[in-house]
């Protein structure tokens, strides 16, 4: 065997094992990074209804799109898909609206705003199911919801006590007792 086939052989006996091992590093990670796309998604579709929207769950997966659909980071600098940039352009939209005031003391307004979270909403649901190869129509993503309506009384019950008891703690309200009865007092 010459000298030259010697060191090829030993050359690839050494390679061969780092070039998996960092073939297998990038396989992780790739599905690391699209496994956290899809959990965010899930996360979003199952609290997708309007009483859910406010619960942690729902919350938490939306602060984390930034980080999901960042992108590759190479040289210092952001590399995004087509996709990823949809998503992300589609997040900042929704964020804006979620962050204006919500017009408590006009229903028509109240009604405008909510239409205009749901539509933005939709959009960021169905880039993100574009991204990570999802095939949802946006009437699916939409209409798609099962939200018992008892899951939406038990919220706004729960919203007056909790509102209830913090206006009674802080003062700003005073609990109301009525005497319905007074017992005759009986003397021995």
């Amino acid at each position: 065997m010459s000298t030259a086939l010697t060191i090829m052989a030993i050359a690839a006996t050494v390679v061969s094992p780092l070039l998996a091992i960092q073939t297998q590093k990038f396989i992780e990670r790739y599905y690391q990074k699209k496994s956290l796309k899809i959990d965010i998604f899930k996360q979003l579709m199952a609290t997708r209804s309007q009483n859910a929207r406010l619960s942690s769950e729902h919350v938490r997966a939306l602060n984390m799109i930034d980080l999901a659909f960042y992108g590759k980071i190479k040289r210092g600098k952001a590399k995004r898909s087509t996709s990823e940039s949809n998503v992300l352009s589609s997040w900042k939209l929704y964020f804006a609206h979620l962050n204006t005031s919500y017009p408590d003391n006009d229903n028509t307004l109240g009604a405008i705003w909510n239409q205009t979270s749901n539509n933005l909403f939709l959009d960021l649901l169905s880039e993100m199911a574009k991204d990570i190869g999802y095939d949802f129509e946006r009437v699916q993503l939409q209409t798609a919801i099962y939200s018992p309506v008892a899951h939406g009384a038990i919220e706004n019950d729960q919203l007056k006590i909790r509102q209830g008891l913090a206006a009674i703690f802080s003062g700003e309200n005073a609990l109301k007792m009525e005497i319905i009865n007074i017992p005759a007092r009986q003397d021995n």
